[in-house]
This record gives structure tokens, sequence and C-alpha cells, in this order.
């Protein structure tokens, strides 16, 4: 069905799997030590999240998305839901508790960097739904309960992963998965990483911040870029290339390239979207020129 779609004229649809978070960002000169406070005036919120940063990148650079999620039924996350539609993001709302997971991030200014404490309730699917009427699917493994019942259902779609961490349940996903994009950091308790590790996946690759990505054997370079903010990156990263390998029908290293380009291009701008409004033009006139 996936390559049907990427070869022929029906726009592809893309299911993405995972956490959606409100993202607490704080803007700091340095990491606290420990026991220490440090004062800020200046912070944001945004959604947050592998899986929905990836399916809001793919829908603004005019894929279809749907994201699977647990995002709650409280107030919070009706209005998270309205903003993820203006997104162009269908959302499939698996939550059977009242609050949205919060996410505390620290920036720190001078280079971009962050470090993160996700919050993630312990979810549990309370239906389930077809899966057919989807080309691809990627899995971000942060609700492995939601995410192995979706795998388990899924038939002729493209597994895509997002291989951040290794987590309990892997090697489920590793045995089904077509890609896996990889970070450096996915490595199994032997230290073994992504091109050694038992996986069914044709193409395998592993992303190294502003380092080359490692992608079957060859290595892709990444631009040098001045990085204000990295925060969502990677997610950035993995939606630009499910919409450069699916929706733009581009050979799995040129999509690798197509995604570092967007993700190298979204860490210039403050925030995970600012990014936007520059890329989809562009994305636009290459689209309109051929």
């Amino acid at each position: 069905m996936a390559e049907r779609a990427r070869n022929g004229s029906i726009a592809p649809k893309g299911l993405f799997v995972g956490l959606c978070t409100k993202d607490i960002v704080y803007y700091t000169d340095e990491i606290p030590k420990k026991n220490h406070k440090i004062k800020t005036d200046d912070f944001a919120t945004y959604i947050g999240g592998p899986a929905a940063n990836a399916a809001i990148t793919y829908a603004a650079l005019g894929g279809d998305a749907t994201l699977a999620t647990c995002l709650g039924m409280g107030p919070e996350s009706e209005a998270i839901r309205k903003e993820l539609d203006t997104y162009g993001v269908k959302v499939l709302n698996f939550a059977a508790y009242e609050t949205t997971p919060n996410t505390a991030c620290i920036l720190v200014s001078k280079d971009g960097s962050r470090s993160i404490i996700s919050g993630q309730h312990p979810f549990t699917p309370n239906r389930s739904f077809a899966t057919d009427v989807y080309d691809f699917i990627l899995f971000d493994c942060n609700q492995q309960e939601i995410s192995q019942d979706i795998l388990a259902h899924s038939t002729e779609q493209t597994i895509v992963l997002d291989a951040g961490s290794v987590k309990p349940g892997i090697e489920a996903f590793l045995q089904k998965a077509d890609i896996v994009i990889a970070s450096e950091d996915f490595r199994d308790e032997a230290g073994n990483d992504i091109f050694v590790m038992s996986c069914k996946a044709v193409h395998k690759a592993m992303t190294r911040g502003e380092k080359t990505i490692l992608y079957n054997g060859t290595e892709i370079p990444v631009d040098k870029v001045v990085a204000v903010d990295t925060l969502g990156a990677g997610d950035i990263f993995h939606g630009a290339f499910c919409y450069g390998y699916f929706h733009m029908g581009k050979e799995a290293e040129e999509a690798l390239r197509y995604a570092a380009s967007v993700a190298g291009e979204s860490v210039k701008y403050r925030g995970p979207r600012a990014w936007m409004a520059k890329q989809v033009s562009c994305n636009q006139k290459e689209c309109r020129n051929g």
C-alpha cells in the first residue's frame, strides 16, 4: 500500500503513535547545580512529545497525519487537541484519565542544548481501531501499551521506528520495522548499535547530532548551523523524513538528506515551530518547480 502511495497520485496517510505532552521550556544560561535554584523570566509552553512533533512536521509540510496518543480528557487536553487541529493533525485519543502529561525542559541559551524531564502516565488503551487506512506507521515507543497493540494489528503498512533509546519490548518493533532511524544513544546492554542489533529493517540510519548521519554503510553530511534551540529537532527530523520518503517519493538516502536540512533549519530559531513558515514556503516552491 505504501509503495503504491509513494509512486502514485494518492496522498499517503501517516499514523504517528506515541507521546504528546505539554512542554514547559525554561531558557537559562546554565543547568542548575544540585540543590540550587535558577530564576528566569524567559519561558514558554509548547506541544511536545516525539510522535506529536513528528506528526506536526509531516502535516505542516503538506502530509496527511494522524496522531495516536493518550492526550487526556480535561480542558488542557482539549486545548492541545485544538492546537493540533490548526496544524492539520487528526487525533486518536486513547486516554482514560483527566490530566495531560507535562514535560519540563531547560534550554541553555549559549549553545541550544537542553535537559528534559518527561512526565508520562502508565497508559492503558481503552479502545482498538483499524490500521488499514494508513500507508505507514511511525512509533516513538514511549507508550508501549498503545504501541504494541497497534503494532500487532498492523498488516501492510510500512513501519518506521524512532529509536531514541532502548526501551522494554523494543525487540518486537525491531523485528517488524522496515525503517529504523536511531540515535547514537540507541544501544543494548552489550553496547551494540542499530547496525549490529538483530533487526528486520532494510533501511537503518543513525543520527549523531551535528555529525554525519550513518546509513547502511555510508555517511551523509549534515550542514553546520548555529543552534539556537535544539528542542524537538530529532522529532522534526523524523517527520520530515516521512514526508520526503512517503509523500515526495524520495529514496531513503535522499529523504534522510532532506530531513537533515529541515531539522537543521529548525534549530536556528527559538521554539519547535518558528522554522515552519520559511521551510513550508521553500517546500511549496520546490513542488511547483517539479
